[in-house]
């Protein structure tokens, strides 16, 4: 069983956290989501928070449709940030059965070529891990994904999912990645026929813009929503407006 939090009952709602976060970037969602009726399950995706990673190969999208198993949803609508988005997309194209509805906050597109500010961002936190430089990488990562005027309190929580998640990383076994159902096929995204929000953020890289228009554009059921005042982690830095964009889709997709 994934670590996970989770609070109410009704319909289920899966929280898929960032790649530079872990479930508790959900937190301050579970009981807002609940009183409005929903079963709102926040999983530790293996390799973040306390969810170890076994070894072999990784298929983040399995564990997900797992975890619904072992916890006894046949389905749930996906709401997914960044990697959890990723990951919440593949869900979608590989179980559609499973998915009610499906919320894409900031996701990657297939065949992203990334820009020279993500380039750098993601370098800078490369040569970091490359000198064992933990530190370093965790202030790189707080630097590049969060917004300049962000409060230190949300610094210091994105810096501990962070830190938290290298640690398991760096000491991980033999692992390798599984195929990938849209890199390989990205046409399968004109297939998906599940409600379906793409968001980013006003002030977001530029790469992760125009992924939800590219998203928005190939997913036929699909509506693309820009949230103001978000950069890429809109559930943890506009809250309420990220909230009220998620249960009006949700009520409208029924």
């Amino acid at each position: 069983m994934l670590p996970h939090d989770e609070l109410g009952s009704g319909p289920a709602i899966m929280l898929l956290h960032a790649g530079i976060a872990d479930r508790t970037m959900w937190a301050e969602h579970l009981e807002p989501l609940a009183a409005a009726g929903y079963r709102a399950i926040a999983p530790d995706l293996p390799g973040f928070g306390e969810a170890l990673i076994a070894p072999g190969e990784q298929a983040p999208w399995t564990d997900v449709l797992r975890a619904m198993d072992e916890l006894g949803v046949d389905r749930a609508a996906l709401v997914g940030n960044s990697f959890g988005g990723a990951v919440a997309l593949r869900v979608a194209v590989v179980a559609p059965e499973r998915v009610s509805a499906l919320a894409l906050i900031s996701a990657p597109p297939p065949g992203l070529e990334p820009s020279s500010e993500l380039e750098a961002a993601w370098h800078e936190e490369e040569e970091a891990l490359e000198r064992d430089d933990i530190d370093a990488a965790v202030d790189a990562v707080v630097r590049a994904w969060t917004l300049p005027a962000a409060p230190d309190e949300l610094r210091s929580h994105v810096g501990a999912m962070q830190r938290r998640a290298l640690v398991l990383q760096q000491g991980a076994g033999d692992v390798s990645e599984a195929p990938d159902p849209v890199e390989e096929n990205p046409d399968v995204l004109a297939e998906i026929d599940i409600p379906t929000l793409v968001t980013a953020g006003e002030a977001e890289f530029v790469d992760f813009q125009t992924g939800a228009q590219r998203l928005a554009h190939a997913i036929p059921r699909s509506r693309h929503e820009v949230i103001a005042g978000a950069g890429h982690l809109a559930p943890l830095e506009t809250p309420e407006r990220f909230r009220d964009i998620l249960l009006a889709f949700l009520a409208a997709a029924g």
